[in-house]
């Protein structure tokens, strides 16, 4: 990978994370007020790391020499959980995320920083394929509105 096809990458995953992380402050913000406190805490925290791997890409992109762009991506905004859990699967499945950032880790044999930076972000992207997968479990073992209740708080 050239260099300026690591900064391209890099900075297409900081505008991906910043987008997502300004959904995931709003899917805070509206299961709050719905009284699902603990799904919004979880919003919150996902917010939270998607905009430190975006400020990392950041980061490295200015370390690499080279200039961070500034943008969003449109993102869905769901007012029912199971929508948004939904359309996170259907993510991972569709753009598949983790794999992609598999391939890229691979390619990048010159840049050990930029390489071990992308192997960070395979271990949170899977831990979250992962989180999202058992969520849906539970609401299909104990049904949505079980879940709701115990979203509660």
């Amino acid at each position: 990978m050239t260099l300026d096809e690591k900064i391209k990458m890099l900075n297409d995953y900081a505008m991906a994370w910043y987008s997502s992380s300004q959904a995931d402050y709003i899917h805070e913000a509206t299961f709050r007020a719905q009284g699902f406190g603990k799904f919004a805490d979880l919003c919150k925290e996902e917010a939270e790391e998607e905009l430190e791997e975006a400020r990392k890409c950041t980061e490295r992109v200015v370390a690499l020499g080279g200039k961070p762009v500034f943008g969003c991506f449109e993102q869905p905004i769901f007012s029912e959980i199971k929508d948004l859990l939904k359309d996170w699967d259907d993510g991972f499945k569709e753009q598949q995320g983790v794999e992609e950032l598999e391939k890229i880790a691979a390619s990048l044999t010159d840049d050990s920083i930029t390489r071990k930076l992308v192997e960070s972000f395979v271990e949170c992207e899977s831990e979250h394929r992962a989180w999202v997968a058992k969520h849906l479990g539970i609401i299909e073992r104990i049904g949505y509105e079980n879940y709701l209740i115990e979203q509660l708080g």
